[in-house]
């Protein structure tokens, strides 16, 4: 039997070193626990989608009841846990679709859950080849450099740069290739994804942990959308503080994009008005007036900033345990909590102005050192 989220936080093996993927979403502080349970979970997908109905991407829910989650939990501790810590990718990307020839306890289940969750696709989205799944809380995007065309995608998006060997354009080319392998096609991507993801289990753990273990009570689901592409410049996360948006940064600050910093001025005035006209009001009846935000702008009918749409994302709890981006929880908390002058009349925007050198050694040195080798 699992271990309580509170002792999973506590063991060593949960805890980033520095040769893990380090990954701001996760608690780290163990008296944080209880008040991150509840704030996380107040943030889950259930709790705002209906609210902003018409300003997020359509959505669909598929039930994961509490013993699914326990499913999920045993899966990972069992077949992949280990691999995880030392860093096996191979390992891991050969057993993803095999782990069930030899646990027969599991697999029961798995075919079980894959049927429902295919019957929900095909209810829901007949017409739709191409879909993004998350959970109530997270996706699975610790998963995507173990799908077997992940490499190729890669090299593909580096491509079409003039200069592939600039690291401003291996880094967007490997975002580009995260974002591209979320996108599924059937219930039984979507799990394979699922089962492997670390984010995924250490969701199930808190959601086991802090909710009533009781199956007609408990709510978590598998959430499916439409694949909206999106340019991984063109990400933003939003921070706000008693109803108000305080700061705004883009989310993957390790790029630099020339035609963000040229429509900088643009996209803080489009999203502004969104979250103003659209947004805020709606939101008041959100259980908490502070929260993280992420936005996204989609293409247009053409290439101008104009003419793209705004969506929201996702909320996020607004508590260190959520990347700051470009901002310090620990030395600019009056920032994000709107209480300095450089903010008093609008959200202060920041971007990355020009290319950060030394960024491809601020990734994962598991993910570096994977794409090397598969290189060479």
């Amino acid at each position: 039997m699992s271990n309580s989220f509170a002792e999973q936080l506590s063991n060593v093996k949960l805890k980033p070193s520095k040769d893990k993927t380090k990954d701001f979403s996760d608690p780290k502080l163990a008296d944080q626990i209880s008040t991150y349970q509840k704030t996380a979970l107040e943030t889950n997908m259930e709790e705002w989608q209906m609210l902003l109905v018409n300003e997020t991407f359509p959505t669909v829910y598929c039930p994961i009841t509490y013993s699914d989650a326990q499913h999920f939990i045993r899966i990972f501790e069992r077949h992949f846990q280990k691999l995880h810590e030392h860093q096996l990718f191979d390992q891991i990307r050969e057993r993803m679709d095999i782990w069930f020839n030899d646990d027969l306890e599991e697999k029961q289940w798995y075919e079980q859950i894959k049927e429902r969750l295919q019957k929900t696709i095909d209810q829901a989205y007949p017409n739709t080849k191409e879909l993004f799944a998350k959970t109530s809380s997270r996706s699975a995007k610790d998963a995507c450099v173990f799908k077997r065309n992940f490499l190729e995608v890669y090299k593909n998006e580096l491509s079409k740069f003039p200069d592939p060997s600039q690291e401003n354009s291996r880094i967007i080319a490997l975002l580009t290739a995260a974002f591209l392998s979320l996108c599924v096609t059937s219930a039984t991507e979507v799990l394979s994804m699922f089962i492997i993801s670390e984010r995924i289990y250490q969701d199930m753990l808190l959601a086991t942990e802090a909710q009533d273990s009781s199956d007609s009570l408990f709510k978590e689901n598998i959430i499916l959308r439409p694949f909206i592409p999106i340019d991984v410049d063109m990400e933003f996360r939003g921070f706000v503080y008693q109803q108000r948006l305080t700061c705004l940064s883009q989310y993957n600050y390790l790029i630099y994009s020339q035609r963000l910093c040229q429509w900088k001025d643009n996209i803080l005035e489009k999203i502004i008005s969104f979250f103003n006209q659209s947004v805020k009001t709606k939101l008041d009846k959100y259980k908490s007036h502070n929260y993280v935000i992420d936005f996204a702008l989609a293409k247009g009918d053409d290439e101008s900033v104009n003419s793209m749409k705004v969506w929201v994302i996702e909320l996020n709890p607004f508590m260190e345990t959520t990347d700051g981006a470009l901002f310090s929880w620990q030395h600019e908390r009056n920032l994000l909590e709107g209480r300095s002058n450089e903010n008093q009349d609008k959200p202060l925007f920041r971007i990355t102005e020009k290319v950060r050198q030394g960024s491809w050694s601020m990734l994962p040195i598991s993910i570096r050192q994977w794409i090397k080798n598969e290189n060479n």
